[in-house]
């Protein structure tokens, strides 16, 4: 049997040349294939095809060692041998493979699989997510230094901290000058007030429960003035009332910035000057919504924007917003007259509170912060295994569900004004005519309110009579 020894090298010089090509994905064609006259013999300079501003060829002239003119699917289609498969870039990221340019999220990061240098590797965005493993592991190996330990929340997973910020907290700083606001002279005996105190406890069913999750809307500052008025007109009055923070998210505008933040003075003032309607018929949605309430100072009574329970229902005012000075002012005003509402600083650990007495660390992870408004029902103290030592704390409600933290609430450490949470301590009394009763009780200094009631005309009338 004779061999055509010169097919066979002809064949396989062909094979040698495909494999040398190489095709980009986006220039596959067809090309020649488009042609009417399809592939031509021999050299014919007129057999081409536009790419990419220029010309490729489908001639046999091709079929030579340099091919670098020809049409990407001259082989495949003038041939028949077919492309040579592309060769498969990978990289391997915590333990799996992804394609090249393959994008995917890790955690609240956008990752992609690229050629760097030559060596495949993948580069991810280099922003802070809410919730970092490393964090939680670092916290809960140094339990004893921290105080109190950290886990790891499903709706915070996926978040970027600057989102987390933005969105879930929603105190504005006040300016100076109420920042400054002149705090409160109260007249008691220190040794009165007990080591430990829990509203829950000394008001059993007249204190609100923690307060409903907020979602994406960062109005801390309506839901933690609406749930602190409501403990204390169901103290003044002793039935259970709820009063709707929906109403002032969506009726307090005027200076506010609604699901983006407000100011805490600023939502006692709506309320001393046009009331709040019960949650019942206002519910929690966690949008500024149209206001469905009119805004009239001698409005006593007001359409349920909901039709139930009932049509009409009482507005409900209170008087002038007053400040505590100190650890224990704000002590003897919970025990007498019910929670109060604070602000605190607030950074990335804080998003990751389990359990146990919280502090603010030094840690580098903290350096973004924002501003928080809570609620103050309580204090005590008590050994702590994890620092052991003796911790003093405040019993807080958050606004992130019973879900997080201690069913809701968290403790953090009382009388070194951690995250700044003793700075500005804010409430007010459940309606004008409970300061009546205050004075007459002696535990108010009448000048001090007459500096706090100064824009509450009525109330300042009847102080200054008293004098």
């Amino acid at each position: 049997m004779k061999v055509d020894w010169r097919a066979i090298v002809v064949t396989v010089g062909l094979w040698i040349c495909v494999q040398a090509i190489k095709y980009a994905p986006d220039l596959e064609g067809p090309y020649c294939e488009t042609r009417p006259k399809g592939c031509c013999p021999g050299r014919q300079d007129g057999c081409s095809v536009p790419i990419l501003g220029t010309l490729c060829y489908c001639d046999d002239f091709c079929n030579r060692t340099s091919n670098d003119d020809c049409c990407p699917d001259f082989w495949s289609h003038c041939k028949g041998i077919p492309r040579p498969p592309e060769e498969v870039r990978t990289c391997y990221f915590q333990g799996r493979y992804y394609l090249h340019r393959e994008k995917f999220k890790v955690n609240c990061k956008e990752c992609e699989c690229q050629d760097v240098g030559g060596r495949m590797d993948v580069l991810c965005e280099t922003q802070e997510c809410i919730v970092e493993e490393e964090v939680i592991s670092q916290i809960n190996q140094n339990s004893r230094e921290f105080g109190w330990r950290a886990g790891n929340y499903s709706e915070f997973w996926g978040r970027r901290l600057d989102e987390g910020l933005a969105k879930r907290l929603g105190n504005l700083h006040s300016k100076k000058k109420v920042l400054k606001m002149e705090p409160l002279k109260l007249m008691y005996d220190a040794d009165s007030i007990p080591r430990s105190f829990d509203s829950r406890n000394e008001w059993p069913g007249l204190i609100t429960g923690p307060i409903d999750q907020t979602g994406d809307c960062a109005a801390s500052w309506a839901v933690s003035t609406a749930a602190v008025a409501s403990d204390r007109y169901a103290i003044m009055t002793k039935r259970p009332i709820t009063l709707a923070p929906q109403h002032l998210l969506s009726c307090n505008s005027k200076s506010q910035q609604g699901c983006n933040g407000g100011h805490l003075t600023r939502a006692w003032i709506f309320i001393r000057k046009f009331g709040l309607v019960p949650e019942s018929c206002y519910s929690w949605v966690a949008a500024q919504t149209e206001c469905r309430v009119p805004k009239k100072k001698k409005l006593q009574m007001s359409k349920c924007p909901q039709g139930r329970p009932s049509p009409f229902t009482p507005l409900y005012r209170v008087g002038p917003v007053y400040k505590l000075k100190n650890e224990k002012d704000i002590m003897f005003d919970i025990m007498t007259s019910g929670p109060v509402q604070a602000t605190m600083k607030i950074s990335r650990e804080f998003f990751l509170y389990k359990t146990g007495v919280y502090h603010c660390s030094s840690a580098p992870s903290n350096k973004r912060t924002g501003y928080h408004a809570v609620r103050i029902i309580g204090w005590g103290s008590e050994f702590s295994p994890l620092t052991n030592r003796e911790e003093r704390f405040w019993i807080v409600s958050n606004s992130w569900g019973p879900s997080w933290g201690e069913r809701g609430y968290f403790r953090i450490r009382r009388g070194s004004n951690e995250c700044e949470i003793e700075s500005f301590v804010i409430a007010a009394w459940g309606s004008p005519s409970d300061v009546n009763n205050l004075i007459n009780s002696g535990k108010y200094n009448i000048d001090s309110l007459v500096d706090q009631a100064h824009n509450m005309t009525d109330v300042r009338n009847d102080l200054m009579r008293r004098k």
